[in-house]
């Protein structure tokens, strides 16, 4: 078996390959957390101990070069100072006495010899002889150990019981029912819940108990001793314990500029007004990228938009046309988004495949991992957001009394300028407490040698968009209910080549562009087939109207009835069989059963008939001869009967026109 160590705050080591830190020992459970990350994990004291002696848990090497093991005394290096000056001088006596004396553990010669030696120690209070004499007896019963002379780690304090087993159980069912609950209780509540038990029991009356009631102050003690994280993760959940319990991590470093950027979207706090009917319309959302080698602003897109896909890729798409306007931006090596629905899309995805960008994802509920764009973000709130008026501020406490909806004078394009030109004149020209550097002067620096690509905005937006796969029909294509056309596409369905991609621009749905199928590179724009609708929509914008005429449909729907259609459709065909078997029955009863006749109308005479019609009955007795010549005159669309028995003669119709 091997050697086993005590669990102590801040010793290192490893399962299966992964390296932990043990954070908090107490109670008989060890918490510790991954380096890396920082995901706490729970597991009992006994069982740690088991998997160092079956080898599963190691113990790194520095750490057990200065650890004690399990039941053996501490280390020098585990050792306060005042216990490691008190070893020393253990140390000190014994080796003396065993160089000198006959006989060490001799009470007599050890009263003569320990004043003298003192003396030469310069030691104020020597040892009383019989605790020398111990000292000695130590050492040689440990084999002459050189830390034989260390002290056992002994627990100070009084371990006894402080109070009878019943109060005990109360105090402890108190903290875990009253005081480790997410409701704000308070440690008076625990101490009422032990007296009303108490009570309950009939142990405490009015005249007092024999038993020992604990104060205030020590069911205040008994919470401080409590793991913060169990603390916290009982009254305000997991991720605020895990938050607590986490540092703030490794530095994030980027190599040169645009080789690691950030990306998040934040709530502004400031409301705004509608320009045209002057209403309080909400708080808008910024959605920004920062640069972590020079901590410049690489891309910006404001709206009153929700986090969603659409501002990703408008933030995107500033990024990578801002070198054409004279501003820091490109084509980043790796981005990191958080987990937000926002950056899980395809189209998203799908364009950082086509320029070769690495997407790294944040931890859900980490700021670790970018905590530039967060500190950012903080550095606006302070320096501007909350400077203008109409602003929300960060909490209720901090607002006061300050009316936010009453105060509301900003509209979203003046917003916009102004967090642009605060970006552009404040922040990008202010020294960094960090980096040290202005973060406009680091990017010239850094960038003075650098030829980057350019990219039109009309190019980048015909690739940043979502791809749908749909069908042509007619030489449409139809992607949320709205309809698009094309003169190519109908020659493309000609050609059988029906599926095509899509691509999306969420920010305007009138018009797509659609890849050719048989041809790479080569993008078919088509327009929407309803202009006055489409023209400047978003898809945020749509799909709420098609929720408003979803639930205009289904209020009709209710109204009229869950099977209003199939129900009216039966009404008809039943009302339309009834008719039908009706007037069959009349028709029998008039004619009595002989059917309709058809009415016999008297043939004009020959005088009567005009040239061309007699010319149109010659001409008929020549192609059908043998037939007699019709005694009425015949309807475009007519044709004569064939004669009986000929089955194989053959028609030819000519125009009588």
């Amino acid at each position: 078996m091997s050697q086993t160590h005590s669990p102590k705050t801040g010793m290192r080591f490893i399962i299966h390959g992964c390296e932990f830190e043990i954070t908090y020992v107490a109670h008989g459970w060890v918490r510790y957390a991954g380096t890396i990350g920082g995901k706490p994990y729970r597991i009992p004291y006994e069982r740690f101990v088991e998997m160092q002696g079956s080898g599963s848990l190691q113990i790194q090497p520095q750490e057990s070069a200065r650890i004690s093991a399990e039941g053996h005394a501490l280390k020098i290096s585990e050792q306060t100072e005042e216990e490691t000056r008190a070893t020393i001088r253990r140390a000190r006596y014994v080796e003396a006495a065993i160089a000198q004396l006959t006989h060490p553990r001799s009470t007599k010669l050890l009263t003569a010899f320990i004043p003298a030696l003192a003396s030469q120690l310069e030691d104020a209070t020597p040892p009383n002889p019989r605790t020398v004499c111990l000292w000695v007896k130590k050492y040689f019963d440990a084999g002459r150990i050189a830390n034989a002379f260390v002290s056992q780690k002994h627990k100070r304090g009084n371990r006894t019981l402080r109070f009878p087993p019943d109060v005990e159980i109360l105090i402890t069912e108190g903290i875990q029912q009253i005081y480790l609950q997410p409701e704000r209780r308070d440690c008076k509540d625990v101490l009422a819940f032990v007296v009303g038990k108490l009570a309950e029991q009939g142990v405490l009356t009015k005249g007092g108990t024999s038993l020992r009631i604990p104060t205030l102050r020590t069911i205040q003690r008994r919470v401080k001793a409590l793991d913060p994280y169990i603390v916290a993760r009982a009254r305000k959940g997991k991720e605020a314990a895990e938050r607590i319990a986490r540092a703030a991590g490794r530095q994030v470093i980027s190599p040169r500029p645009m080789f690691l950027v950030q990306i998040d979207t934040h709530y502004l706090d400031i409301t705004l007004r509608d320009p045209d009917t002057g209403e309080v319309i909400g708080r808008p959302y910024l959605v920004c990228i920062i640069d972590v080698h020079t901590r410049v602003v690489v891309g910006v897109y404001i709206s009153m938009l929700p986090p969603s896909a659409t501002t990703t890729l408008a933030a995107v798409k500033d990024m990578l046309t801002r070198l054409g306007r004279g501003l820091p931006g490109g084509v980043p090596v790796k981005i990191i988004p958080d987990n937000g629905v926002e950056f899980k899309n395809s189209a998203f995805v799908r364009l950082c495949a086509r320029l070769g960008i690495i997407i790294n994802p944040a931890e859900i509920r980490d700021p670790n991992d970018k905590p530039h764009i967060e500190s950012f973000f903080r550095t606006l709130t302070y320096f501007l957001v909350q400077k203008c008026a109409g602003t929300t501020f960060s909490n209720p406490a901090a607002r006061g009394d300050y009316d936010s909806h009453r105060k509301a004078a900003l509209i979203l394009e003046k917003l916009i300028e102004y967090i642009n030109e605060w970006i552009d004149n404040v922040y990008h020209q202010t020294i960094h407490t960090r980096t040290g550097r202005a973060p406009i002067l680091a990017w010239k620096d850094a960038t003075q040698n650098w030829e980057a690509p350019i990219f039109e905005p009309e190019e980048v937006d015909a690739i940043a968009r979502r791809p749908e796969t749909r069908t042509i029909h007619r030489g449409r294509v139809v992607v949320d209910h709205i309809e698009y056309f094309s003169h190519a596409l109908a020659t493309l369905e000609a050609l059988k080549e029906t599926r095509v991609t899509v691509l999306i621009n969420e920010l305007d749905l009138h018009e797509v562009y659609i890849e050719h199928p048989s041809e790479r590179g080569v993008l078919i724009r088509a327009e929407s087939t309803n202009p006055d609708y489409t023209h400047g929509l978003t898809w945020y914008e749509h799909q709420e109207a098609q929720k408003h005429k979803a639930a205009l449909t289904e209020s009709d729907r209710q109204r009229l009835g869950p099977y209003c259609d199939l129900l009216a459709r039966w009404t008809l065909f039943q009302k339309i069989q009834a008719d039908s078997t009706l007037a069959r029955r009349q028709i029998a009863r008039l004619t009595n059963g002989k059917g309709r006749q058809q009415p016999q109308i008297p043939a004009a005479p020959i005088e009567a008939l005009s040239p061309l019609f007699l010319e149109q009955q010659q001409t008929i007795a020549s192609v059908l001869p043998g037939q007699p010549s019709p005694q009425l005159p015949l309807l475009p669309g007519d044709l004569p009967s064939a004669p009986a028995g000929n089955a194989a003669t053959s028609y030819e119709v000519i125009d009588l026109e």
